[in-house]
């Protein structure tokens, strides 16, 4: 059976029978029914519509949803790729700053080492330089006695008699 329009409603006719309905009242009533089922209609027409625009709209959310499902999936991967990279070069820091303490270290260890044998170079030379000075001085010392003894003996002789001829000497005594 087919659906009647409300037009079709208020234009619907019947057949005259004796003693039969009030036309007025079964056109009135009619009317009644056409107006409802136009307002149905109306209502049903506005509901599909707003029934399709929320349809679309949660599609829309549906879509924004898996959007950010997949930008979300996308910055999980990417911090942890990066986190993965960063671990990596803290690592390799590590690792390449350890080298370098160790280095600095034998270095450091190597030159404690030479200073060491410098100082104990130095401090046998300065042994060797005291003993050089020890003997210095005992040979300034030896000297100095020398020249002493000398000026002492030549003290002892005086000078003007050596020029004196001793001749003269005997002729006077």
């Amino acid at each position: 059976m087919n659906r009647l329009t409300p037009l079709e409603i208020q234009r619907a006719t019947f057949p005259r029978r004796l003693q039969g309905f009030d036309p007025d009242a079964v056109r009135e009533f009619l009317s009644q029914i056409a107006e409802q089922a136009e307002d149905d209609a109306r209502l049903r027409g506005e509901l599909r519509a707003q029934v399709a625009r929320l349809g679309r709209e949660i599609e829309e959310y549906k879509e924004r949803a898996d959007a950010m499902k997949d930008a979300l999936g996308a910055a999980e991967r990417t911090a942890e790729a990066t986190i993965a990279r960063a671990e990596a070069e803290a690592q390799r820091i590590i690792t390449e700053t350890q080298t370098l303490a160790d280095r600095i270290i034998e270095e450091a260890t190597r030159r404690a080492e030479n200073i060491e044998a410098v100082t104990g170079q130095l401090r046998g030379r300065r042994r060797s330089a005291r003993a050089d000075l020890k003997r210095l001085a005992e040979l300034l010392a030896g000297a100095a006695r020398d020249d002493e003894s000398v000026e002492q003996r030549e003290n002892e002789v005086p000078s003007v008699a050596v020029l004196r001829p001793r001749a003269r000497e005997k002729r006077e005594g």
